[in-house]
């Protein structure tokens, strides 16, 4: 959509071909209305369609269109912006009774409407950020209880500590230095219990590859009875409605850096779809780059690389008096018992004397005063107006 969105505004004619029902990707149907409101991205949605782009829906590449057809039809460049859909399997037994499903699966079913109530105990399987987001969103489809069950410790866990807080204080529970082993069933192939072993210990290689050693004794054996599970070990990029584009180890399409061009003539890549794990603010600024790579392919302008801004290291005891360190206001929030009644956003944003209070913080030095307080470090241009005032 970014991407598109730049196109549009230097006058190219631009198509989205998205395999949802509706436009928006991971923040139509992977994030949690709770955090993300569907008006919010319905309207950034409609103000990229106002500038021409035609986005057509239930369009999945591989199924309903290929790169062929997009060629055939004119289309003179093409950005494989495909995201990271493909959920990661738990290879173990009863993996495939009802009951047992993928995080991503759970968390688009219930934005689209799909699934509308849960019931007894529900187990998020993994440690991530995604998994708190299906915790959460179970709470809220009337689970019972919710336990979110990873392999790490606490400590080890790969979700931010916040997000870890907030679903505690929502009444999820969590527990650590779990690995399931198998899933066994009640009758007509249900999901009854989880039988998990103890983990002695975790490693991460650099790849962000995880292992783990599990412990042994009589009380190394953990079992659960749930009606539910939820599994959020990982996704990855799924590449296979594409053929001849060259892979890289992660599963992505391989981009030169530099072009974010594959090895396909015209055809580009950009966000999770090349690079895992990603962020929103990530993938929008891949869609920056990826416009400005078919722009330039395409004969248009191209804008020169703005220059990496130089900075100056600062010790604390020479910190002008006129740089205070404000901390930030709490953002007024939903209490936990109110929240998981509903799926309307749990934060609800400062009021206005707040937000004049937050900003005169933030502007405290006219730049980002994190940059000095919480990296020892000033923008060019604040460390000019300190050395012209000492």
């Amino acid at each position: 959509l970014t991407a598109a969105q730049d196109l549009a505004k230097q006058g190219y004619g631009v198509s989205v071909y998205e395999s949802l029902p509706i436009a928006g990707g991971m923040l139509a149907a992977g994030i949690p209305e709770f955090m993300l409101a569907k008006d919010i991205v319905k309207a950034e949605v409609d103000l990229i369609k106002a500038l021409g782009v035609d986005i057509k829906t239930n369009m999945k590449l591989g199924k309903n269109v290929s790169i062929d057809d997009l060629k055939k039809q004119g289309y003179k460049a093409i950005v494989l912006a495909t995201g990271a859909w493909k959920n990661m399997e738990l290879p173990i037994p009863g993996a495939d009774l009802r009951g047992v499903t993928q995080a991503l699966d759970f968390l688009r079913d219930t934005r689209l409407g799909k699934i509308r109530k849960l019931r007894g105990t529900v187990v998020v399987i993994g440690g991530g950020n995604v998994a708190f987001d299906a915790a959460r969103t179970a709470a809220r489809m009337g689970a019972r209880k919710v336990i979110v069950a990873c392999l790490e410790s606490r400590t080890a866990m790969p979700a931010y500590n916040w997000k870890v807080e907030i679903a505690e204080g929502e009444g999820v529970e969590v527990q650590c230095s779990l690995a399931a082993q198998e899933f066994s069933k009640k009758p007509v192939d249900k999901i009854g219990g989880i039988a998990f072993r103890k983990v002695e210990s975790t490693t991460i290689d650099m790849d962000g590859r995880i292992s783990w050693t599990l412990a042994e004794g009589p009380d190394a054996d953990v079992s659960m009875e749930v009606d539910n599970v939820i599994i959020a070990i990982g996704q990855q990029p799924d590449a296979s409605m594409v053929e001849g584009v060259d892979l890289a180890e992660n599963g992505g399409f391989k981009i030169d850096s530099e072009t974010m061009a594959t090895n396909l003539e015209g055809i580009f890549a950009a966000g999770d779809a090349v690079k895992m794990p990603g962020t929103i603010v990530g993938a929008i600024a891949a869609g920056h780059a990826a416009a400005k790579a078919v722009n330039g392919y395409l004969g248009g302008d191209v804008e020169a690389p703005e220059p990496d801004k130089d900075v100056f290291r600062a010790e604390e005891d020479i910190t002008p008096g006129f740089l205070l360190e404000k901390d930030r206001w709490e953002l007024p929030s939903l209490t936990p018992k109110d929240a998981i009644r509903t799926f309307a956003e749990a934060d609800l944003g400062y009021p206005l004397w707040q937000a004049v209070e937050e900003a005169k913080r933030c502007m405290n030095c006219r730049m980002c005063g994190n940059c000095l307080f919480g990296r020892g470090q000033l923008c060019l241009e604040t460390s000019r107006r300190l050395l012209a005032s000492t």
